[in-house]
């Protein structure tokens, strides 16, 4: 059984003002419905904001990594996303994750991310979870092969704005979207970063062992 104790979360990763960079890029590239993964390996100087964040981050995550998958979200509070497994979707006919998920959330509003002691190779309901809620620089992190999923929040009229990047040990298959243009040139420093505390859930709560079980093999099923 995969044991929870791979997930943690770090708040105040990145300072403020970053955060704010980053919500006007991801909110205006969401107007343009860029919706695309972007691949940056990590031994390369970062060319743009984001990447310069994923070098960042790199100091809150193990080594051995060689590149960061990463893409963005902003939905309305109240959107839910099912639960799935992480997956380099170049591949249809196995199910192979990423060594490390991580999730850099930019607002407080929406539901939490709920990470389950589940992977591709488990035939049984999950029977714990962790859930992780937004907050403006909380930085989450768990074993990529995790089932997870997002829960509905509260309406609200702010957004729930994700920064989402996968850290491989070789690089997926995926196609490599086009570069991202322009420099943020500071650099800064975590000295605020501290332990965040996490929500244990059930996963009774939330499906019952028939339908994680429908859940997980569809998921593995996958084609």
């Amino acid at each position: 059984m995969p044991k929870l104790s791979g997930i943690t979360a770090v708040d105040h990763a990145i300072p403020a003002r970053v955060i704010g960079e980053l919500r006007t890029r991801i909110t205006q590239a969401e107007a343009t419905r860029d919706a695309r993964t972007h691949w940056y390996p990590l031994d390369a100087p970062a060319r743009h904001v984001f990447e310069q964040v994923i070098q960042h981050l790199r100091r809150f995550v193990p080594p051995g990594f060689v590149g960061a998958e990463w893409w963005f979200r902003a939905t309305t509070p109240d959107t839910e996303f099912p639960f799935h497994f992480d997956r380099d979707e170049a591949i249809r006919r196995s199910i192979v994750s990423p060594g490390l998920a991580t999730i850099l959330y930019l607002s407080s509003s929406g539901g939490p991310t709920v990470i389950l002691d589940a992977t591709p190779a488990r035939v049984t309901a999950p029977t714990a979870g962790l859930a992780v809620h937004p907050r403006p620089g909380r930085f989450a992190m768990f074993p990529g092969a995790l089932l997870h999923g997002v829960l509905p929040g509260l309406p609200s009229r702010w957004p729930r704005i994700t920064l989402l990047v996968n850290w491989w040990q070789t690089e997926p298959r995926m196609e490599r979207a086009r570069r991202l243009a322009g420099v943020l040139a500071a650099t800064w420093r975590d000295r605020d970063a501290t332990p965040a505390v996490l929500e244990p859930i059930d996963p009774a709560r939330l499906l019952s062992k028939g339908a994680w079980r429908d859940v997980i093999s569809n998921q593995t099923s996958y084609r």
